[in-house]
């Protein structure tokens, strides 16, 4: 199974890469010149799983949430497949959300009010909470990429008239619960001490906003981007793929 998923689509996997990659350069004119209507898909998709997640929600809340979202966004990438232009386009469309999103000072806010960490709640070591991050750049995107691959492959089969559809997506439906799905609940596990580190205590949360006010003065948040961008980041590689 995990022979059949890296050796069968690492070359689709690295297009996917590649797409992505375009996505997050493509994001740049959106925030120079504030093309809001851009984003609002994603925001809109941000502000559902902020809601499924509460205020100030538990470590496991926000695993399961992350988990299950992405699990079923990448799974619908996958099956998108039945040409291989839509799953390229799916991944541009992912690489220029998440770079957008991470660059809108407005939609950060709204991350950093409801991640604010309680008195009394756990909040990890700064040294795990930075390892938590950098675990989930390294598994959650390359599923990304290999989901975007697999469906890549599945459409170049399909429109070849080489197998059916229903037939390529069994196999490859099979493969990612198999492999990737237990990636990406490790990554959300991941994720969600990372969140839970970056979170403002809930007492900075109105000098936070201040600080959040006066970045809106610059474009994208730029090197004073403080708390709000420390969780972004982490967030900008699960919940916010779009």
């Amino acid at each position: 199974m995990l022979d059949f998923v890296l050796r069968q689509h690492w070359r689709p996997a690295a297009q996917a890469l590649l797409l992505f990659v375009l996505g997050l350069f493509m994001a740049w004119p959106v925030l120079r010149f504030r093309l809001r209507f851009v984003a609002r898909p994603a925001e809109f998709m941000v502000r559902i799983v902020l809601r499924l997640l509460g205020e100030s929600p538990p470590v496991p809340r926000v695993a399961v949430v992350v988990f299950a979202y992405n699990a079923t966004v990448m799974f619908l990438y996958m099956a998108a497949g039945f040409h291989p232009l839509i799953p390229r386009l799916l991944c541009v469309w992912v690489g220029l959300n998440i770079a957008v999103l991470m660059g809108m000072v407005g939609t950060q806010r709204e991350m950093l009010l409801a991640f604010r960490v309680q008195p009394g709640m756990w909040r990890p070591a700064a040294g795990l909470a930075l390892v938590c991050g950098l675990l989930v750049l390294m598994l959650e995107l390359p599923c990304l990429w290999f989901t975007v691959g697999m469906g890549i492959r599945m459409g170049q089969l399909v429109q070849g008239g080489q197998v059916g559809y229903l037939e390529a997506l069994a196999q490859r439906a099979q493969a990612y619960w198999a492999i990737i799905a237990p990636v990406l609940f490790v990554s959300a596990t991941a994720e969600a001490i990372a969140i839970r580190g970056a979170g403002p205590a809930s007492g900075g949360t109105e000098q936070a906003g201040r600080r959040e006010g006066e970045q809106e003065t610059t474009a994208g948040g730029g090197e004073h981007a403080g708390d709000a961008a420390d969780i972004s980041r982490p967030l900008g590689c699960g919940l916010l793929l779009p």
